[in-house]
């Protein structure tokens, strides 16, 4: 892929990124609270300086299918933008929330090289292993929590929430990190790194438990199905064994037992989630191709403008905000986003970077999974960590072939 055009001295911004969740809370607390806001951008303005200046100066590097869909994604949500004047910081907050992160995998090809992706990698799930020892702490000591995050008739000692303030957001974040930290136990031969990543890999699913945030334990069921199929097709049926007697842990089996119960799901159907997803599509059907706007309906741009519930769906928010034109346009970037890291991940099955190449496969499954149930990708930690560890694949399998 080429050299780096950041100088070498200058990379510890990428390192700051790796450990977004960390970084983020620090740096919205005294005295950097001022910049808590702007980090992240300030660092994407760093730099794409520095790529516009290579870009002018002749270095163009290859573009992938997902980054040609990523520019007319991006092009796509600025024109709903400029559709929607009349309230342009609405929608202008809202284009940032959907599209400022995907940004950055423009830009990686242009500042990792290939000898930086497994450094940065191994530093993101070592920021995950120090939240998830935090979560464990935080459930040992039976941290407090708001009613509203239990439903009636639930009596749990505790969520866990950490750095994030949040049990679904935490557990999204522990699915995510838990599939890499296997794929790094698997693949170092050294013993005191092997046991560091199986502890890292341990805890997070530990205060994945923790925050018993049902939508983060499906998607990463889901995650370690797809790991276990890629990686040796024999620890799929342990895999779902393993599940099955999960279910009869107490605290789990309780906690999913209330979700089975046909007193949940007319709730659901009424009120709840459910309902809230036919009113997103309802929302649509005013405007089919284009939707009620970005940050109209849904999310936390909505909630925060017009107290519009959040619909607890990214797609079916996407639907609402940009109609039928804009959600096949950000399906088809996954799609194609997920096939091109599939790609290099197939090509690498046997080789020893095998294991951690299906790790970041499996946690990019486990995201796209829980944006069914949740807004996981209006998170800034979750979006970012989305294009970040998939473009490490994707720089590195465009590496290995040049080099061929």
């Amino acid at each position: 892929m080429g050299e780096s055009v950041l100088p070498r001295h200058m990379k510890w911004p990428l390192y700051l990124l790796a450990a977004f969740p960390i970084s983020d809370y620090f740096l919205h607390i005294y005295p950097w609270g001022i910049i808590g806001g702007l980090w992240d951008k300030l660092l994407l303005i760093f730099f794409a300086v520095f790529v516009v200046r290579a870009y002018l100066m002749g270095d163009r590097r290859p573009l992938f299918m997902t980054h040609k869909m990523i520019i007319y994604v991006v092009v796509l949500g600025f024109v709903y933008v400029l559709m929607d004047t009349g309230y342009l910081e609405v929608a202008w907050a809202g284009y940032r929330v959907d599209y400022m992160y995907m940004l950055f995998a423009l830009l990686f090809p242009y500042v990792v090289e290939r000898e930086d992706i497994l450094p940065l990698l191994k530093f993101m799930v070592f920021a995950g292993f120090l939240v998830a020892l935090h979560g464990v702490y935080e459930y040992v000591i039976a941290a407090p929590i708001p009613a509203s995050w239990l439903n009636l008739g639930e009596h749990e000692r505790t969520r866990v929430y950490s750095l994030f303030g949040s049990p679904n957001i935490m557990g999204s974040y522990m699915a995510f990190i838990a599939p890499t930290a296997f794929g790094f136990a698997l693949y170092e031969k050294h013993r005191g790194k092997r046991w560091f990543y199986i502890l890292a890999a341990v805890f997070a699913v530990m205060a994945l438990v923790f925050s018993f945030t049902r939508g983060a334990w499906l998607a990463f069921f889901v995650g370690l199905i797809i790991f276990t199929w890629l990686a040796d097709k024999r620890l799929t049926l342990a895999a779902v064994i393993v599940a099955v007697a999960a279910f009869f842990v107490p605290p789990i089996h309780a906690r999913l037992d209330q979700f089975l119960s046909p007193v949940y799901w007319a709730k659901t159907v009424n009120s709840g989630r459910i309902a809230r997803w036919i009113n997103a599509y309802d929302q649509m059907r005013n405007n089919p191709w284009f939707g009620a706007g970005l940050g109209r309906y849904g999310g936390a741009v909505a909630s925060r403008f017009f107290g519009v519930i959040y619909v607890d769906n990214y797609y079916a928010k996407t639907l609402a905000e940009t109609g039928l034109l804009g959600l096949f346009s950000y399906l088809a970037l996954l799609v194609v986003y997920l096939r091109e890291v599939y790609k290099v991940v197939k090509t690498h099955f046997k080789t020893p970077l095998g294991y951690v190449f299906i790790g970041i496969f499996s946690s990019l499954i486990v995201m796209v999974t829980h944006n069914f149930v949740e807004e996981i990708f209006e998170v800034p930690t979750m979006n970012y960590l989305f294009w970040f560890a998939g473009s490490m694949i994707l720089i590195y399998g465009k590496g290995a072939i040049k080099s061929e």
